[in-house]
């Protein structure tokens, strides 16, 4: 397949809104060792996309200044030492920036193949939530069938993500959500119970439902949360923080 030298992406002229979202011609990435070259069928849609549009995220200096960090595609160039992926394979790929574009390049252990049944549409939406889910929660918590996790954020994407695998892996999950609608759609992916924490304590309701507390925490909230988690802990069990919406700081 011939590559052009150049192609369509979007990137950020300005700190704002979707509309700061410009198009612009720019080089196709050059795959570097271990590297492959994907052209994205589908971009996904993350939390830092839209704070690098609005001026509150800046790429690590080594990533891509374009906005979108997982994507899915055809295999279109390897680079030297690439093993796992050869020209014309589908995968979907965690991305260091880049995917707002028609081609972008990553290091081949960060794709993953498209899984059957599943199209390249919805397989866009994968790597970011997944990964971060398998890695935080069974490889850094090493959550274990039969224990219960608390997730906050539950129907958020990466909330939703971790029901559907804690629960795939016979782990009890008790997720909170803002209101009632959001309960239920935790329920419905497979959360043993949802707490509405504008109306319930979760800290008291976690202590009811399991009897000594919950032996994980994922949570993305912070702030108050904190001390609010270790409270809702059973002795022994494992706190993982993977971002602070309501700050990093507390007592």
């Amino acid at each position: 397949m011939t590559i052009s030298d150049s192609m369509l992406a979007m990137a950020i002229y300005q700190p704002g809104g979707p509309d700061v979202l410009q198009p612009v011609s720019v080089p196709v990435p050059v795959p570097g060792h271990g590297q492959i070259i994907i052209r994205l069928a589908y971009a996904g849609v993350n939390r830092p996309d839209a704070l690098q549009r609005a001026g509150s995220y800046a790429p690590p200096p080594s990533a891509s200044p374009l906005p979108g960090l997982e994507g899915s595609g055809t295999v279109v160039e390897v680079g030297p030492g690439v093993t796992r992926w050869k020209i014309g394979d589908k995968v979907c790929a965690l991305l260091p920036g880049g995917g707002y574009a028609e081609y972008a390049a990553c290091h081949e252990a960060h794709a993953l193949p498209i899984p059957p049944g599943m199209s390249l549409r919805d397989a866009a939406g994968l790597p970011e939530t997944c990964f971060t889910v398998w890695h935080n929660l069974f490889e850094r918590a090493e959550l274990k069938a039969g224990e219960w996790l608390l997730v906050h954020g539950g129907a958020s994407g990466i909330g939703t993500t971790a029901i559907q695998m804690a629960s795939a892996m016979g782990v009890n999950v008790i997720a909170t959500a803002g209101n009632d609608e959001k309960c239920a759609v935790c329920e419905d992916l497979g959360a043993t119970k949802a707490i509405n924490y504008n109306q319930q304590d979760f800290v008291a309701a976690c202590q009811e439902i399991t009897g000594s507390g919950v032996n994980v925490v994922l949570d993305m909230v912070g702030g108050d949360y904190v001390q609010k988690n270790f409270a809702a802990c059973a002795p022994r069990a494992r706190i993982v923080n993977i971002a602070f919406l309501r700050g990093s700081k507390t007592e």
